[in-house]
C-alpha cells in the first residue's frame, strides 16, 4: 500500500481564486453583471495574499508535502517590461517558508489570468504573447529557479480554449473555434515550448504542463462510436500534447471527468451514479484510465489537480478514497506517478461558478471539513 518513495502529496490552488487583490483581465472581466453565478468577485478571495501563512500551517496539519500554487502574472509585472520587485519578494518568502516546512512547492506560471496590458493586445490570440510569456518564465526562473521543486508552465489549454475561446463563459469571453484552435493553441503550445527552453538552464526542478484530460469510452462497441471517441480524444488532449512531448519533463494530470460517447445523438453520457455541486458525473475509475492512457508518452506522471465540489462533505471521503486506490493500482501495472494534489486546499472563487461551488478540505474561513482529516490519514498510510 506504500507509494515510491518522494512520493508528493498536496493540494492545489491558483492566485485569482484565492489571493484576492488582484488587478487582471479576469477581475476587470468578472465585474459585469450575470458573467459570475452568484454576482460575486475574486476582490477578497480567501485573502491569502496575507494569509498564506495560515496556508501553510494547513498543509502542513494535514501531513501534506507539497503545494500546487500560482505566481500571479499581473503582480510580477504589471506593467510591460517593468517586473515588481515587492512582488517577487513576498512569493520569495512564500516559497522559503514552504522549504522550511518541509513542504515542496509546485509552481504554475499561467493559471487562466493575464496582465491588463497583454490582454488589451489580444492576449494569447496575438502572436507577441510567446515572447512575452517566454520573457516571464525566464525572470521567474532566474529568480526562483533553486527553491521551485516543480513547475507547471500553462494549467488546462483545453479549458482555457474550451471555455474562454469557443463557450465564452470564461475571459475573455469569444466564441470562434477557429481563433481558438489556430491561434491560441498555436501560441500556447509555442508559449510552453519557449518558455522551457528560456527555463531549463535555470530551473533545478522538472518542468512540465497541467493537462485537462477526460476519460472517453465509447458507450458502445460500433465502428463510428470509436472513431468518434478517437476524434474527441484528438482534439482534447493529443493536439495539446504531441506538439511539446519533447519539451515536458512530466506529464500534469487535471482529471475530473468521464464520459462514454456516441457517434449519433445524445453524444455525450455521463458515466457516475452520483453527481456533484456541479453536475458532473464522480467517477474516479477515470482517473486510472487517464493515468494509463498517458504513461505511452513514457514520461513521470504528477496528478496536478482531481477534485469534487461537495459542499456538504458527504462525498469527497469516498473520493480521495478512490483516487489513491487507482492511483496505487496505476504503479502496479506500471505507470510512473510521482504525485497527487488535490483539489482544492480551500473553497475559492470558482471562476464563472463564483463561490457557489466548495472544493475545499477546508472552508475560505480555513475550518476543517471531515475530509481534511481523511485525507491526512491517507497521506499517512501510503507515505514510503
Amino acid at each position: 500500500m506504500k507509494f515510491p518513495k518522494g512520493f508528493l502529496f498536496g493540494s492545489a490552488t491558483s492566485a485569482h481564486q484565492i489571493e484576492g487583490g488582484q488587478r487582471n483581465d479576469w477581475s476587470e472581466w468578472e465585474k459585469k453583471a450575470g458573467r459570475v453565478a452568484d454576482g460575486s468577485d475574486s476582490a477578497i478571495a480567501c485573502d491569502s495574499w496575507n494569509k498564506w501563512r495560515e496556508d501553510i500551517a494547513l498543509l502542513k496539519k494535514t501531513n501534506q508535502n507539497a503545494y500546487r500554487f500560482s505566481i500571479e502574472w499581473s503582480r510580477i509585472e504589471p506593467e510591460e517590461g517593468r517586473f515588481s520587485d515587492k512582488a517577487i519578494a513576498h512569493y520569495r518568502e512564500i516559497l522559503l517558508e514552504l522549504k522550511k516546512q518541509g513542504i515542496a512547492p509546485a509552481v504554475t506560471l499561467f493559471h487562466f489570468t493575464l496582465p491588463l496590458w497583454l490582454s488589451r493586445i489580444g492576449g494569447f490570440a496575438n502572436k507577441k504573447s510567446v515572447k512575452y510569456f517566454a520573457r516571464f518564465a525566464e525572470k521567474m526562473a532566474h529568480e526562483f529557479g533553486q527553491i521551485v521543486d516543480l513547475w507547471i508552465t500553462i494549467n488546462e489549454p483545453q479549458a482555457y480554449l474550451l471555455s474562454g475561446y469557443i463557450l465564452g463563459v470564461y475571459c475573455p469571453g469569444k466564441k470562434d473555434i477557429f481563433e481558438a484552435y489556430f491561434k491560441v493553441r498555436n501560441n500556447l503550445n509555442s508559449a510552453h515550448i519557449k518558455a522551457y527552453q528560456a527555463m531549463k538552464p535555470l530551473a533545478s526542478g522538472p518542468i512540465g504542463i497541467g493537462q485537462h484530460l477526460l476519460a472517453l469510452q465509447p458507450l458502445a462497441p460500433y465502428f463510428l462510436n470509436k472513431i468518434w471517441v478517437r476524434i474527441t480524444h484528438f482534439f482534447t488532449t493529443h493536439i495539446f500534447v504531441q506538439p511539446i512531448i519533447k519539451y515536458v519533463d512530466f506529464i500534469g494530470i487535471n482529471y475530473y471527468m468521464k464520459f462514454k460517447l456516441q457517434f449519433w445523438h445524445p453524444r455525450v453520457h455521463t458515466v457516475a451514479k452520483l453527481l456533484n455541486d456541479y453536475g458532473w458525473g464522480i467517477n474516479q475509475e477515470g482517473l486510472y484510465q487517464v493515468i494509463m492512457e498517458s504513461a505511452r508518452w513514457k514520461k513521470p506522471i504528477y496528478i496536478t489537480e482531481n477534485g469534487v465540489a461537495d459542499a456538504q462533505d458527504q462525498y469527497r471521503i469516498p473520493f480521495i478514497k478512490q483516487a489513491f486506490q487507482n492511483i496505487d493500482k496505476a504503479i502496479k501495472d506500471g505507470a510512473d506517478v510521482r504525485g497527487y494534489f488535490h483539489w482544492s486546499l480551500l473553497d475559492n472563487f470558482e471562476w464563472s461558478g463564483g463561490y457557489t461551488m466548495k472544493f475545499g478540505l477546508f472552508t475560505r474561513d480555513r475550518l476543517p471539513r471531515p475530509s481534511a482529516k481523511f485525507y491526512a490519514e491517507q497521506i499517512k498510510k501510503y507515505s514510503s
